[in-house]
């Protein structure tokens, strides 16, 4: 076998087709089959189609209705232009059938409409139509809701809060010493609403009070000087022991003051006009004649 045949035979493809198996044909088996016709033998009939109904039934309503209070007449509940909608067809909100028509038809069906809802306004009462009806509102479970309560308490809120405003900011335009002040009036006061209003000349409390209170003026501050000068604010602070310029306000410079007058005079000057003032007047009132 020479080299190209044994390279044919084993490694190149061969195009030859293989023969397919012929299939083996079913025979199908007659014998022994009765077919029997289930269908009797009728006479031929003609058939008739029924023919398509193209206009609706006419609806029939049952008219309920009630008897006025008082009079013999029975109000329908349903209502003329209701049933000329039901028999003639689908009507437009105006009261007019849809479809070619004459304007005269348009007319007198919207004409008919607008008699027959004059007409259900008359027989029926305001209160039955709901006019001047109150609004109910519920919650979420259903719950009728009392809105004039709801609106009351809408009212105490908003008041309190803008109280509760005013006071906030009086609060932050107020000093300290004016805190301790207000402070000290409400203690009073809450203290005083579960006393008794009369006070007698043996009243320990106010004399105590009273007697522990200093005066500027007092005569007997000279010989008790440790015990009656405090160099201490009513805030805690330690003051300035020595002499100091006046002011206004009477506010006492702290104890770190070196004493130096660092204003720029106005409360020098202030001073001094306020006893030019009341000097003129006592000049004044010394001078006046009598007639």
């Amino acid at each position: 076998m020479s080299l190209s045949d044994y390279l044919a035979k084993n490694y190149l493809s061969d195009n030859k087709k293989k023969p397919k198996k012929s299939k083996k044909e079913k025979k199908e088996n007659h014998s022994n089959i009765i077919i029997e016709n289930t269908q009797p033998l009728l006479k031929d009939e003609p058939t008739f189609e029924q023919p398509t109904q193209l206009i609706p039934e006419k609806q029939i309503k049952r008219n309920k209705g009630w008897k006025v209070v008082g009079t013999d007449e029975i109000v329908p509940e349903v209502e003329r232009d209701e049933e000329i909608i039901n028999n003639d067809g689908q009507r437009m909100s105006s009261g007019a059938k849809s479809g070619l028509q004459t304007a005269e038809e348009v007319a007198k069906q919207i004409k008919e409409k607008e008699e027959a809802e004059l007409r259900y306004l008359e027989n029926n009462s305001s209160q039955h139509l709901g006019k001047n009806a109150q609004t109910v509102y519920r919650d979420a479970s259903g719950r009728k809701i009392d809105m004039e309560k709801r609106r009351e308490e809408a009212r105490t809120r908003q008041i309190e809060e803008e109280e509760r405003k005013r006071l906030e900011h009086k609060k932050r335009n107020m000093g300290l010493v004016q805190l301790l002040d207000l402070e000290a009036n409400r203690k009073q006061l809450k203290k005083a609403g579960g006393s008794n209003l009369a006070r007698y000349a043996d009243d320990q409390e106010l004399n105590s009070r009273l007697k522990s209170k200093e005066h500027d003026d007092d005569p007997l501050l000279s010989f008790k000087p440790s015990k009656s000068k405090k160099y201490v604010s009513r805030t805690g602070r330690k003051l300035f022991k020595d002499g100091f310029p006046e002011n206004r306000f009477g506010i006492v410079p702290g104890w770190r003051w070196d004493g130096v007058d660092r204003s720029n005079g106005f409360e020098k000057s202030w001073f001094k006009r306020q006893a030019e003032m009341a000097e003129k007047k006592t000049l004044s009132y010394t001078m006046q004649e009598d007639y």
